[in-house]
């Protein structure tokens, strides 16, 4: 690691650059550190602005602190103040930092991820950051690297940390990089090892080696439940489409986990159905007592769509779809998605799951149901609604709202009329003395998250053939 420490040393420097072997570090190691010290610069820029410009404004508040609002002085820039810390936001950056008593020299993993994608203008090492590890956890990822490697420093916890004193007293120098003229972009290029990013062919066996770096890293990260979705992403890009088939496969045979879902979410935007069996072999590893139903409905879905072995693959979903409580849930949270998939795919079980996720303990999955119903709005549809609502109880009134609010849009006027009744045999919900009540919250907010819902229905039901079910034909 030292060679990494030495190259951004020469990079600050403007020392010409030598460097033309593949390094010992990959270029996104280096990337990533450069950026951790231009990083520092805007954090410390932030905690000047906290005392300069908003401490003096909460000074002067009568009662109450000043929490949010817009920054004196700083057209564009609002703020919020949070436990510990505060945020800076603008239309092209968003910086957060916890203040520490050390004028923000400890940064944060996650707030230092979201601030590299929240860029609109980034500069070109955080734009090649972005493009090496193009997602926020394999940031975090690579920063947990470098701390077990013994490159960051860990006060005053695991979580956060400090870079080491070295590369504190470059940050000003890195904050001011110039990186605009070809010849300058070149020999940052160089010196990190960023072949890649290089407009020749003279590099084209250092370009190899720091590809399969990257890839063998990313691979190792393919596996991991957080970090699938994105490591996939990337490998996407840089290997062929029938080695990133045989990736996706790799994934899918290995320890049942999220991971399973991300990998045949990105199958499934692919065309054909070559890996239908390393699919279906998933699913016939998966237990409905043991495992999450989020890869077993990934599975299920891509399986159906290609209608491979189709008896078997509802078999497994139904089974899923029957249990009434998942490991560490109150029920089941994908009970709405398995009323969709059968919709879609499955008419002869259709009626069953819909009326199942209508009468759901997991609320997510009642309104889901409940928003499709609602833009399918036909006779069926709305008997279904309406039963289910008569069906609830008043300790679930909350939760049975959704299902008021599909009615009372229907272009019925018994299922409106049917919603209107409903409403008026309610009591007003509980209150409390200190805060809200969870009726309260559930009864001020239902409309507006309603109304999200039934715009992702609007384009479900647009992109899907849904079938009648079997019984109401």
């Amino acid at each position: 690691m030292s060679d990494l420490i030495q190259a951004i040393g020469v990079l600050l420097s403007g020392a010409p650059a030598s460097r033309v072997d593949a390094p010992a570090f990959r270029p996104d190691s280096a990337w990533l550190l450069v950026c951790l010290m231009r990083q520092l610069v805007r954090q410390r820029w932030l905690v000047r602005v906290v005392e300069e410009r908003l401490t003096p404004k909460r000074d002067a508040a009568d009662d109450e602190d000043e929490d949010s609002g817009e920054v004196p002085g700083l057209a564009g820039w609002s703020y919020e103040f949070h436990g510990r810390g505060c945020c800076l936001s603008s239309a092209g950056e968003i910086l957060d930092v916890d203040f520490h008593g050390d004028e923000g020299a400890t940064i944060d993993p996650y707030f230092f991820a979201t601030r590299i994608f929240s860029l609109k203008a980034p500069g070109l090492p955080e734009a090649r950051l972005a493009a090496l590890l193009p997602g926020r956890d394999l940031v975090v990822s690579g920063i947990r690297e470098l701390q077990a490697q013994g490159l960051l420093r860990h006060p005053p916890s695991e979580h956060v940390f400090r870079l080491p004193p070295a590369l504190e007293a470059l940050a000003d120098a890195a904050g001011a990089l110039d990186l605009e003229s070809p010849d300058a972009r070149e020999r940052s290029f160089l010196l990190l090892g960023d072949f890649e990013a290089l407009d020749s062919s003279v590099f084209a066996e250092r370009v190899l080696a720091v590809r399969e770096a990257r890839r063998e890293w990313l691979l190792a990260r393919a596996t991991v439940p957080s970090l699938a979705g994105d490591a996939l992403a990337a490998l996407q890009g840089l290997v062929s489409p029938d080695a990133f088939v045989l990736t996706c496969e790799r994934v899918l045979s290995g320890p049942i986990s999220s991971a399973m879902g991300a990998a045949i979410e990105r199958l499934d935007a692919l065309p054909g159905g070559a890996s239908c069996p390393a699919v279906f072999s998933l699913l016939q590893r998966m237990s409905p007592e043991e495992h999450h139903p989020h890869s077993l409905h990934a599975a299920a879905s891509y399986l159906l769509r290609r209608d491979f072995e189709r008896e078997r693959v509802l078999a497994a979903a139904l089974a899923f779809a029957r249990v009434d409580k998942v490991k560490g849930y109150g029920g089941n949270p994908y009970a709405g998605e398995f009323a969709l998939l059968a919709l879609e795919y499955a008419p002869e079980h259709a009626l069953e799951l819909v009326r199942r996720a209508l009468r759901s303990s997991v609320p997510m999955a009642r309104m889901q149901v409940a928003a499709v119903l609602c833009v399918l709005d036909t006779p069926w549809s709305q008997r279904e609604l309406s039963a289910a609502l008569q069906a609830s109880t008043s300790s679930d009134r909350g939760d049975a709202k959704y299902l008021q609010l599909a009615l009372a849009r229907s272009q019925s006027e018994w299922a409106r009329a049917v919603a209107a009744r409903w409403g008026r045999q309610q009591p007003p919900p509980a209150t409390s003395e200190v805060g809200f009540t969870h009726e309260e919250v559930l009864e001020a907010n239902a409309d507006g998250w309603f109304e999200h819902a039934l715009a992702k229905a609007r384009d479900w039901v647009q992109h899907r053939r849904i079938q009648t079910p079997n019984e109401l034909e």
